[in-house]
C-alpha cells in the first residue's frame, strides 16, 4: 500500500562540478581568473548551503493525456508519454536554502562577477541534489524489483506551472522545508526544483 505522507530527507553536499559552474556561467573552458572566481565563491558558500527534499509517492491513472495523481488532475501528452506503463509516481520539492539568494543579492549590489557565480554554483548546487535524489530513489527501486523514469517537472513540454500549486500543496512545501510559491508562481528560495519521478513495477 503507498504512503502519501510526505517524508522529509537531508543529504550531505554532493560532489561540486566545476563543469556545470561554468556551463552556468556561459564559460567554454576555466582560466586562472575565472578558477579563481569559482574557488572564492565557493568558500563564500560554505556552510550557507542546506540540502533538503520534500518527497511523497502517489498512485496515479492515466487515461489518454489526463493523469489522475490524486492531488490533481493533470493534462498533458508529455506528461502522460513520459509516465505510460507506471502505477505511481513520486514527487518531490528540492531546495539549497535562503542563504545563497541571500548572497546572490548581496554581490549582486557590489560584485556582479561573484553574484553571477554564485547564481552558476546554485544552478549547479540543486541539480546535484535532485540527481542525489534520483539516484538513491533508483537504488531503492531496483531493489524492489522497480525501475523510475526521468523526472519531470512543471513547466517542461506542456506541463501548466499552474501544477506548481499541486505539488506544493501535496508536500506542505512550506511547513515541511520552508519553500513557498508566490502568485506568479516563482518559488522561494529561487534555487528550488519541484518534479514527478514515474515508478514502473517491473524492470
Amino acid at each position: 500500500m503507498i504512503n502519501s505522507t510526505p517524508i522529509i530527507k537531508s543529504f550531505s553536499p554532493p560532489r561540486v562540478n566545476r563543469r556545470e559552474i561554468l556551463r552556468y556561467m556561459g564559460c567554454a573552458s576555466e582560466d586562472a581568473s575565472t578558477g579563481a572566481l569559482i574557488d572564492r565563491s565557493l568558500v563564500l558558500c560554505q556552510g550557507k548551503l542546506r540540502y533538503d527534499i520534500a518527497c511523497a509517492e502517489f498512485p496515479i491513472l492515466i487515461n489518454g493525456n489526463v493523469i489522475d495523481t490524486g492531488f490533481a488532475k493533470i493534462c498533458s501528452h508529455d506528461l502522460s508519454k513520459c509516465l505510460a506503463g507506471c502505477d505511481s509516481i513520486v514527487v518531490f520539492a528540492a531546495t539549497v536554502g535562503l542563504e545563497l539568494d541571500r548572497l546572490i543579492a548581496k554581490y549582486g549590489k557590489t560584485e556582479p562577477s561573484v553574484s553571477l557565480c554564485l547564481q552558476a554554483i546554485g544552478a549547479e548546487r540543486i541539480e546535484a541534489l535532485c540527481d542525489a535524489f534520483c539516484s538513491d530513489l533508483e537504488n531503492k527501486l531496483n531493489s524492489q524489483g522497480k525501475r523510475s523514469r526521468p523526472r519531470f517537472s512543471a513547466g517542461y513540454g506542456d506541463v501548466s506551472l499552474e501544477v506548481q500549486k499541486h505539488i506544493f500543496a501535496a508536500l506542505d512545501c512550506h511547513k515541511s522545508i520552508g519553500l513557498t510559491l508566490n502568485e506568479s508562481l516563482l518559488m522561494s528560495p529561487t534555487k528550488s526544483v519541484t518534479a514527478i519521478v514515474g515508478i514502473k513495477n517491473s524492470i
